[in-house]
């Protein structure tokens, strides 16, 4: 679950109720699930409909993070998170947890049981200056996170809320994965025969204002290149620490809009990408905006893109992760 504030459609910690709250377990309750009963222990994060805790199995004591959602309110996110996970854990993708398991308390709430993941990108990068990461790990996240989306996309569904608060890192192996999370507005965008669905006339605002796209904006049918042009404004976020747009908030969705189709202006462009790679960033942008609702992206030539700027501005692709180098630095 997130825990960004400028969300429109899933989970706000400043919106929890009463309601949702005295629902919820306790520490060192025990929840039973299809397959194991867990004890619960410490809130990770708070949400609108929920929470997310660790808990402990109770068989052989190994943590476990548990996504809870509240029975009988409106939202049914958690439904669509294990549709997404069972998807991608049969398919085998590399960028989603394992799902462990899954259970309901009667009149209470409903939950999954997922891999336990460390912090997600908007905590790491908030602990450096300016909120800024370096260009070589800026560049290395784009590939993985690119990667993710383009495993998520590939079976059938579209994400919609693309941030930095949805993806989550983990060392395994003394190796730093990237996974993506949070599929509560995921949307499928083919049909059972595998074909682009129709897109609806009018397609209510679903996503967050900061990242959202101007096809989100428009109250029109998103694609996977929504995803993309998300995933566009989060990469330059984290290479400047900022966007244009960014002292706004939902309530101010029509500037924010204004604001990113000035960013396609030459002016506007200069602005947005005052500190990234402008000319593979402006050849990205281009590409994205030229996508329609029915495309279907080239990821690799974006790829390209990514590794042309890594090779233009003589960056190691392999350069460990910042947080990483803080940690060899103490």
């Amino acid at each position: 679950m997130s825990l960004d504030n400028d969300h429109d459609g899933s989970c706000e910690p400043s919106d929890v109720s009463p309601s949702v709250s005295d629902k919820l377990p306790n520490t060192n309750n025990v929840i039973k699930g299809q397959e194991f009963s867990y004890a619960v222990g410490r809130k990770i994060a708070p949400g609108r409909y929920g929470a997310v805790y660790e808990v402990l199995r109770k068989s052989d004591g190994k943590p476990f993070a548990a996504k809870l959602e509240v029975c009988d309110l409106h939202f049914h996110g958690l439904n669509t998170d294990y549709i997404v996970l069972k998807a991608a854990n049969k398919a085998d993708c590399k960028h989603f947890c394992r799902l462990i398991d899954r259970g309901k308390i009667e009149r209470h709430f409903k939950f999954l049981v997922m891999q336990m993941l460390g912090k997600n990108l908007l905590q790491l990068r908030t602990e450096f200056v300016d909120g800024r990461f370096s260009a070589p790990t800026t560049l290395r996240l784009a590939l993985e996170m690119l990667d993710a989306l383009e495993e998520l996309h590939s079976l059938g569904y579209i994400h919609r809320d693309i941030k930095a608060s949805n993806f989550l890192i983990n060392e395994e192996n003394n190796e730093t994965k990237i996974y993506i999370s949070d599929f509560g507005l995921c949307r499928p965008y083919k049909d059972s025969e595998d074909e682009v669905k129709q897109p609806r006339e009018k397609a209510q605002f679903r996503g967050t204002t900061r990242y959202a796209s101007l096809t989100a904006h428009n109250e029109q049918e998103q694609s996977p290149k929504d995803d993309l042009e998300s995933w566009l404004y989060m990469i330059i976020e984290f290479m400047t620490g900022d966007l244009p747009w960014n002292q706004y908030s939902r309530r101010d969705r029509n500037i924010v809009k204004s604001l990113k189709e000035h960013a396609r202006t030459t002016e506007g462009a200069q602005e947005l990408l005052k500190y990234c790679p402008r000319m593979e960033f402006r050849r990205i942008m281009k590409y994205i905006d030229g996508l329609n609702y029915h495309s279907k992206p080239d990821y690799n030539y974006i790829r390209e893109l990514v590794h042309l700027a890594q090779k233009n501005y003589e960056l190691d692709p392999n350069q460990p992760y910042d947080w990483l180098l803080q940690l060899d630095e103490e």
